[in-house]
């Protein structure tokens, strides 16, 4: 096993402690645009893309909520960049 030189251990502990950055308005309102489309593509998809479809729905409705959305609005969104059934077959 090799040896981290002291100085370097330094830095990579100092790197470690930062606070993650906080991402602005704007890139949580592009990605939330972003799974939406996403999750439409989904939506054409045969069956086997269930699980995609669930964590994409999950990404969604977290990124509204951190955006101050309503569920209702949430949801309506969802179901506007859906096939018929907004929650598609799970």
């Amino acid at each position: 096993m090799s040896e981290m030189p002291a100085n370097n251990l330094t830095e990579v502990v100092k790197e470690y402690k930062k606070p993650p950055r906080q991402r602005s308005p704007q890139e949580i309102t592009a990605r939330y645009n972003q799974a939406l489309e996403y999750y439409k593509e989904l939506c054409f998809k045969p069956q086997e893309t269930n699980q995609l479809k669930l964590s994409t729905y999950t990404e969604i409705k977290i990124l509204g909520w951190v955006l101050g959305k309503p569920e209702r609005v949430i949801i309506k969104d969802i179901s506007e960049h859906s096939a018929s059934n907004p929650m598609g077959i799970f």
